[in-house]
């Protein structure tokens, strides 16, 4: 029997204010390709087919993720673990602590609260809980933090 091949995807989570800046950098893409366009009608040059091709390709994912993309309140949680679209504070041995949002990597270059769901601390948060003691393998190396909480942002 032939293994299925179907494979199913987690659905990308953004956060509101995530979606509203994809929806403006979707918005300042397509004028973008009309100014192209309309520059391909006076002169068609070799950089100007590139760069529209190129822009067309991530025009297209953009609209397939804002199409496809979830709020952190749509998905089915747990309560009690964390999870992408989660605000999570963590304290390091030194007493230090620090907050980030956990996010799809899409919208992690928003602003320096977020954190691609991708990077070593997030990773080693997601699925714990409040209490958790966490490693994370980093490329500066491997270090604990301890998770001390976890809020569902909408």
């Amino acid at each position: 029997m032939a293994a299925d091949s179907t494979l199913v995807r987690a659905p990308v989570v953004l956060t509101a204010a995530g979606r509203a800046w994809l929806e403006d950098r979707l918005s300042r893409g397509t004028a973008r390709l009309a100014r192209i366009d309309d520059d391909l009608a006076a002169e068609r040059t070799e950089e100007l087919v590139t760069e529209r091709t190129q822009l067309k390709e991530q025009l297209d994912d953009l609209e397939v993720l804002l199409r496809d993309a979830v709020a952190p309140g749509d998905v089915i949680d747990d309560p009690s673990i964390v999870e992408i679209g989660d605000e999570v504070e963590v304290e390091f041995p030194d007493g230090d602590r620090e907050s980030f949002l956990i996010v799809h990597p899409v919208e992690a270059g928003m602003d320096e609260h977020r954190t691609s769901s991708e990077a070593p601390l997030a990773r080693a948060v997601l699925g714990s809980r409040p209490g958790d003691r966490v490693t994370v393998t980093s490329p500066a190396g491997v270090y604990h933090c301890t998770v001390l909480r976890r809020d569902r942002i909408g």
